[in-house]
């Protein structure tokens, strides 16, 4: 190797050594200065994006822990509310069966209904109760996010009324005609040329002729709206029935036997019906356009004979009725005009309003669980990717230090090796 003095490979070398082995140095301090792994972006780019939305996931996990303890709480006080509301239920329950001792003269009955009366006051201030300004009993219920990912897993609360509603619902069906043909008092013969129509003995009989006429009978009354009609019809000599509604066609039906078959057709009130034949459940014709409102049409157009028996037209009719047994008891005006019933019926009000209130506590108490448990995962996680192991640190540390200070001393041997060209000039 030639002995030079303008340039000093060596020295360059050791150099750059010496800045790679600074700049580790640098890295490992920072990194042991700071605990983390991630100083700067360029460390870890790719671990960066993933710590970062971690992080934000472990946040939103902790804000629904929040929620959900706040929502706990919520529901703690809501059944110390309803607890409260049993043991007035309770002592009502006392003053009425106290009530009712005929051995109690009239002074001692008042006392009884003042306690009542009292008790009713303090009953309905307990449905006028709070939790930070939210009413603890109301018709209407809010979502509670029990997710920190999952936005749709949510827990509903509330539309727990303390002075709720029992409600009963009972379907009766009205009867709009009922006809066994005794005559054609309920219809107008609307026949033409040679067909012809008449009713006796429980029977309707449509009988055809040759000819475009029809055999044709029309209720006397308009129906409308939602209703249905059902009937019986047969033919001796395969021969058709067919049913209008204000003169539109809702069906026909061409015999193949000699059978009697049952026919039941629901019209919706829009314009549609469906027909039923023989008890099935799938329709056997379905109409639109039908008219809203007008006269049933009973008709037979063929040359032979029809038989129609048991028609019926009934409009379905539901009535609901809606009861509060608790409050029954809040509004009676004294012991005299409250039952044992309607008592025994707001207590198992209030049983079952607390029943939903710990099953919802119940819930709440998993999913904070489940949060926890998330959180943990994510931070451990998180941990991996962004934390510092200190011992492995350490060791690049130490080994670092060590190649700065060599490779500080050889730079300066490298600096002086370029002498040896001035020995030899000498």
């Amino acid at each position: 190797m030639p002995i030079t003095i303008n340039t000093n490979s060596a020295a360059t070398s050791a150099a750059i050594n010496l800045s790679r082995s600074n700049q580790l140095l640098n890295q490992s301090l920072n990194r042991l200065s700071s605990g983390s792994k991630i100083v700067n972006p360029s460390d870890d780019a790719g671990g960066l994006a993933v710590s970062m939305k971690m992080k934000a996931a472990t946040h939103r996990q902790a804000q629904a822990r929040t929620n959900v303890g706040n929502a706990i709480s919520y529901l703690q006080t809501q059944d110390g509310a309803l607890e409260s509301a049993s043991k007035i239920l309770n002592r009502m329950s006392e003053l009425k069966t106290l009530y009712g001792d005929q051995t109690k003269n009239a002074t001692d009955l008042a006392n009884y209904d003042r306690e009542f009366s009292e008790l009713q006051t303090q009953l309905s201030s307990l449905a006028d109760e709070t939790f930070n300004g939210i009413s603890l009993f109301s018709s209407s219920s809010m979502s509670i996010g029990v997710g920190g990912e999952n936005l749709e897993n949510k827990v509903s609360l509330g539309g727990a009324e303390l002075f709720g509603t029992t409600t009963t619902t009972s379907t009766s069906a009205t009867t709009l005609l009922s006809d066994n043909f005794s005559d054609l008092s309920n219809w107008t013969d609307a026949s033409t040329g040679n067909h012809t129509a008449s009713a006796s003995g429980g029977q309707l009989t449509l009988i055809g002729d040759a000819g475009p006429d029809d055999a044709l009978v029309e209720s006397n009354q308009t129906f409308s709206g939602a209703f249905e009609v059902t009937f019986n019809s047969q033919s001796p000599n395969n021969s058709e029935i067919e049913l209008e509604m204000g003169g539109v066609s809702v069906f026909e039906y061409d015999f193949s036997d000699t059978n009697a078959h049952s026919f039941r057709v629901v019209f919706d009130g829009n314009g549609g019906t469906e027909t039923y034949v023989d008890g099935s459940s799938t329709a056997f014709a379905t109409t639109s356009g039908v008219p809203t409102s007008g006269k049933i049409g009973l008709l037979n157009d063929y040359f032979t004979t029809t038989y129609v028996s048991n028609f019926n037209a009934t409009s379905e009719t539901t009535t609901t009725t809606s009861t509060s047994n608790t409050s029954s008891v809040r509004d009676a005006s004294g012991l005299a005009n409250v039952s044992i019933d309607e008592i025994k019926g707001a207590i198992q009000d209030v049983a079952t309003l607390r029943a939903d209130n710990g099953a919802q506590q119940s819930r709440l108490q998993f999913a904070d669980e489940m949060l926890t448990i998330n959180m943990s995962n994510l931070e451990a996680a998180n941990s991996r990717i962004t934390d510092v192991d200190v011992a492995q640190e350490s060791t690049a540390l130490a080994r670092a230090n060590i190649l700065v200070q060599a490779g500080a001393s050889m730079l300066s041997q490298a600096n002086q090796s370029s002498q040896i060209a001035l020995r030899l000039l000498g």
